[in-house]
């Protein structure tokens, strides 16, 4: 086995929110049948080519210091080794919080059959948490919680995941936020601390005819601390080149939990295009609008995703890779 050196840079992130919000700790991404690389850390090397991608998500359009998150990411594959490596940079804001982070992936393809491969993946990264009491709106005074300048937290974290994927399928098992539990997050009532969430997803590609295909999909999240997130779309694929999907998002409240009633039943629909411009570069657009909870009728979420697939060095057989 050939010893190989590898430098990987990643921002990686975990939202942060005050003591009061119990909703998302992480970014959304509506469009994770696009991009599962910001999900799952297994699927570093499944195109088997180089690929970078990039990803903004701005959430509840309208609102000052609303949800804002920017990622971008690469990964490659080596054939020899049989390994995908590659790394992320994230940033996310919510109000005047910030959080980034730096990650660096690896991923490791058992081939089970001639088509079918089982991945195993590790994330490994910092994380640096930022509170800007500069721009806060205390309700008393020289609030002693509130920092005057900015506070910062740098901590480690790791990501794991599986993935399971041939040329028509895949499953997904993923968690991120693994070390938040050996991590002292004693920084007063402001900062959170992080929870682990795990990550399960799915999608097939069917062939309706010469034309078209249908790509239905699935992701569960779960914090086990807020209500848990279920979403469920499906695509239809023209000519493999134009993607037209739409979805619905659902909070899925489990037995146990203190929720608070803004978030008890909240649901939203998703409007999803992708477009292979040209050879190899993709451009994705997805639309989020809340049906209950926080934003109904008033706030919209966007989402804008483009990524690039490098053309390989050398010709070889490569099964479809759809995902």
């Amino acid at each position: 086995m050939k010893f190989f050196k590898i430098t990987l840079i990643l921002v990686g992130f975990v939202l942060c929110s005050t003591q009061l919000v119990q909703g998302q700790q992480v970014p959304q991404y509506s469009q994770y049948i696009f991009n599962p690389v910001f999900i799952n850390p297994a699927y570093a090397g499944y195109k088997q080519q180089l690929y970078l991608q990039s990803y903004y998500r701005k959430q509840w359009t309208g609102v000052e210091g609303s949800p804002e998150t920017f990622a971008v990411a690469g990964d490659t594959y080596l054939e020899d080794s049989q390994l995908g490596v590659g790394g992320q940079v994230l940033t996310d804001k919510l109000g005047a919080q910030k959080t980034t982070a730096v990650y660096g992936n690896l991923a490791y393809h058992l081939r089970l059959t001639n088509t079918k491969y089982l991945s195993f993946g590790v994330g490994a990264g910092i994380v640096n948490a930022q509170l800007d009491g500069g721009i806060l709106r205390p309700d008393q005074d020289d609030d002693p919680s509130i920092p005057v300048g900015k506070d910062r937290m740098t901590y480690p974290d790791m990501k794991f995941g599986l993935f399971l994927y041939d040329e028509k399928f895949y499953v997904g098992l993923a968690a991120d936020q693994m070390l938040s539990s050996v991590v002292n997050f004693d920084q007063g009532d402001i900062m959170v601390k992080p929870s682990p969430h795990i990550y399960l997803s799915s999608g097939y590609h069917f062939d309706l005819n010469y034309n078209f295909a249908l790509v239905p999909s699935i992701m569960y999240m779960d914090d086990f601390n807020a209500p848990a997130r279920l979403d469920v779309n499906a695509s239809l694929i023209l000519n493999d080149t134009f993607w037209l999907g739409a979805g619905y998002r659902a909070g899925i409240n489990m037995p146990g939990r203190e929720i608070q009633d803004g978030l008890k039943k909240s649901t939203a629909v998703i409007g999803m295009v992708q477009v292979q411009l040209k050879q190899g570069l993709r451009l994705g657009y997805a639309y989020d609008h809340s049906l209950t909870g926080f934003s109904v009728n008033t706030f919209t979420t966007h989402d804008i995703s483009v990524a690039f697939l490098f053309p390989p060095k050398r010709v070889r057989l490569v099964s479809p890779r759809f995902f």
